[in-house]
């Protein structure tokens, strides 16, 4: 029986080649999000299972127990891991200190690097693989530096990186001695470059890095793992951890154990695990998603489906008059379905390619194993059956007598009330994403037009990298191609942000700051909302004023008592409130305090003169190697640092594209069969005299009604959508605006009337004695 079904399947699809490949398309598109979706969560569960003995590597958590809370960390202590060495049940420990990005200097810039510092049972412990050298040189060689394949690419391209020396900043000089493979999967304890853990202890002496070898207060940056002898140690080893609590000035630490297969989901109560992957709420999420795209990629194929199911009714009558059961008629469409769901996966593997190019963010790797592909084809089955489970339904309850004497009398829908809810279902969902993708695409431009009018492209920044600036910027200043220097954190936009606790009136709250020169006002010519700038020849070393933004202001004023020449402790010093600046420029609307804090500078913003770029930068270069000969400048343009809004639009473009081509192919199948079931009744208006337009409106005019009606649906949904995102992006310029609703609502009427319009016009041009002549 599955055999003959197939055949008969294959036959129908090919004998319906238009039929077929729009169907099909349709799928595909609506199936490619919901295949990198499972990618996503096949890379998640798949986390660190490349590890050989994976059941008995485990990793050692810290509980922190203060006064106020009860905080647990992926971390620990390195000193614990040499009383864990004689666990006789433990077999081997790893420790891995994590020093995060430090700059790698290159004739051509800097170039962070993420760094761990370990020992030689990393490699025995992990799955981790070494190309080329030794493990034991991590051991008797402080200055070796193992990279990954990715990075050592990055840094040397097609060079052969053993041998060659790299300076880090703060860190010194090494010399590459071996390549690691790139893992296979993904892992939460992710690599670019490996320094002895000795090397670490050499550092701290020299105060490069905080002293964490022998401190058990220095925890956060630190991880300890270790491999039992046996899966059944672990409750063992939880029980051991009890003996190395420790108690520390202001708080307390006890120790756990924790599988390293559960470390993936992520558990949000665990904190500094930041590579853990996406915790059960981020799994159920995407599971829903896949979902919500199944059931949308099904109705397209169910409302083209019905568009032909008058065409098919015949077929189901004479087969069931040859003996055909009901149950055998559904096994036929469900396969002609799963058919349709196979053939759509291999334009949906196309499609994905094309989403993850046009979304810079959108990073996906394939590589296709056994359960990647069994995943996959489980997904496109699962997506036919839903997708075939209702016309199959519906098509199988035709009876012989009924279909073979009088086809025009078949009705698929007992009540028209299921008919209509499908066609507004269908055009409330597409109203809704088609007004986000409006909303969306109105702030990218908004944005980029702001960032265009505001930031000149003239505009330079230098990274001090913690050094003392006032006699560069005083050399910078000098330069025949500058025009002004500024020393600030703050350029239309926060560069570096900290974090102030401001009391006032008894009310105590936490805002960001920045760091900002007392010119750059007069400078930028900025118009304060009210008070005044700061005064000229401000004291280094004594704090007297601050700036608030609308957004602090609004925060911290208390009934009628204006901000302005309030005073409040900002931290621990009191300070003056002298004036309000607007609120941020580019696309922000966060509270932020405008503090001149000289010793937290970290960027110099370097104004040139036009047409001078090159002269400029080669000439501050030389200005800082000067000064730092150590340290590589980082230079670039400041409108360099914004994205680029062009891919975003070009990618909302795409997805809206997309949107109105399922939504079309869906609106087809609906007014197709809803035409072909009306025609006896056109036919009979046509005899008593309605013309072409008068059809056409009658018919046409029922879809506008469903379409108002499903604007009552989709519209507060997409406004629901809107506020959601503006909240998100904390900005001002995410417009919930009529004018954007009624662009999203009205493209997707017109799309909606035209495709109406093609059916009901083509409805208009029946002869009435040819559906007439059997009445």
């Amino acid at each position: 029986m599955l055999k003959n079904n197939l055949k008969i399947a294959l036959r129908i699809l090919w004998k319906n080649k238009l039929f077929s490949l729009v169907n099909i398309l349709s799928l595909s598109l609506s199936m490619a999000v919901g295949v990198i979706l499972f990618t996503y969560i096949k890379a998640n569960h798949d986390t660190d299972h490349f590890h050989p003995k994976l059941d008995q590597i485990v990793r050692i958590l810290t509980q922190e127990t203060n006064e106020v809370e009860q905080t647990k960390w992926a971390t620990a202590p390195l000193p614990l891991a040499t009383q864990l060495e004689s666990v006789s049940f433990v077999e081997k420990t790893v420790k891995v200190r994590l020093a995060g990005k430090h700059n790698l200097q290159t004739d051509g810039g800097d170039i962070p690097v993420n760094i761990k510092f370990s020992e030689p049972s990393f490699f025995d412990v992990f799955g981790f693989k070494l190309l080329s050298g030794s493990a034991q040189s991590l051991t008797y060689n402080t200055t070796t530096l193992f990279l990954t394949e990715k990075t050592a690419k990055k840094i040397f391209g097609d060079r052969n990186a053993i041998g060659q020396t790299v300076q880090f900043e703060k860190l010194g000089s090494y010399t590459v001695g071996g390549i690691i493979q790139d893992p296979p999967l993904e892992t939460h304890l992710p690599i670019e470059a490996m320094l002895p853990i000795n090397a670490a202890e050499l550092l701290e002496k020299k105060e490069a890095i905080p002293p964490a070898s022998q401190n058990w207060g220095e925890f956060k940056s630190s991880a300890i793992y270790a491999r039992l002898k046996s899966e059944g140690d672990l409750k063992q080893l939880l029980t051991t951890l009890q003996n190395y609590n420790r108690r520390l000035d202001k708080s307390s630490l006890q120790f756990l154990a924790q599988p390293i297969e559960a470390i993936t989901p992520r558990n949000k109560d665990i904190l500094n695990d930041y590579n853990a992957g996406t915790d059960w709420a981020g799994i159920k999420t995407q599971l829903l998603l896949i979902l919500a795209l199944t059931l949308l990629s099904a109705f397209n194929y169910i409302s083209l489906t019905l568009a032909r199911a008058l065409s098919r009714a015949r077929e189901v009558g004479i087969r069931k008059t040859l003996g055909a059961t009901r149950r055998q008629i559904i096994g036929q469409f469900l396969m002609e379905s799963t058919l349709v769901a196979l053939f759509a996966l291999l334009f949906t593997m196309p499609c994905v390619e094309i989403l993850t190019h046009s979304v810079p963010e959108m990073d996906v790797e394939f590589s296709y194993d056994t359960t990647l592909l069994l995943g996959l084809l489980t997904y496109a089955v699962i997506t036919g059956l839903v997708a075939g489970a209702l016309p199959s339904w519906l098509l199988s309850a035709f009876k012989p007598i009924q279909v073979l004497r009088k086809m025009k009398n078949v009705k698929l829908f007992r009540s028209i009330a299921i008919y209509k809810a499908l066609i507004v279902f269908q055009f409330s969902v597409t109203i809704m994403l088609m007004i986000l993708v409006v909303i969306l695409a109105d702030y990218e431009i908004k944005n980029h037009a702001i960032i265009n009018s505001t930031i000149s492209p003239n505009v330079l920044t230098l990274d001090l990298k913690g050094e003392k600036y006032e006699n560069l910027q005083n050399e910078i200043s000098q330069l025949s191609q500058v025009e002004t220097t500024l020393a600030t954190n703050w350029y239309h936009k926060p560069m570096k942000a900290g974090k102030s606790t401001v009391t006032l009136n008894g009310k105590a709250l936490e805002i960001k700051h920045v760091s900002i020169d007392p010119r750059i006002i007069k400078t930028e010519g900025i118009s304060l909302k009210s008070g005044q700038n700061f005064p000229e020849n401000m004291p280094r070393n004594r704090e007297q004023y601050v700036l608030v933004n609308e957004a602090a202001a609004k925060l911290m004023e208390t009934g009628s008592e204006r901000i302005v020449g309030q005073t409040l402790l900002l931290d621990s010093a009191y300070v003056q409130v002298i004036g309000i600046m607007p609120n941020e420029i580019i696309g922000e609307t966060t509270p932020l305090l405008y503090r001149y804090l000289p010793d937290e500078i970290a960027t110099l913003t370097i104004k040139i003169n036009p047409n001078t770029e090159s002269e400029a930068t080669k000439a501050i270069q030389t200005l800082w190697k000067n000064h730092f000969p150590e340290k590589t400048a980082n230079l670039q343009n400041l409108k360099d640092g914004y994205a680029s809004s062009g891919e975003r639009l070009g990618f909302f473009g795409f997805f809206a594209l997309i949107v109105m081509i399922i939504a079309g192919l869906g609106i087809l199948g609906i007014a197709s069969y809803s035409v072909e079931t009306r025609v006896k009744e056109l036919g009979m208006r046509k005899v008593l005299g309605a013309s072409n337009k008068e059809l056409v409106w009658n018919v046409t005019r029922d879809f506008c009604m469903l379409i108002l009606i499903a604007g009552f649906i989709g519209v507060p949904a997409g406004l629901f959508g809107g506020d959601l995102i503006r909240q998100d992006l904390g900005s001002s310029i995410v417009d919930l605006s009529f004018k954007n609703v009624s662009i999203g609502f009205g493209l997707v009427a017109i799309v909606g009337l035209l495709t109406v319009l093609s059916q009901t016009i083509r409805a208009a041009q029946i002869e009435p004695v040819k559906v007439l002549k059997v009445e």
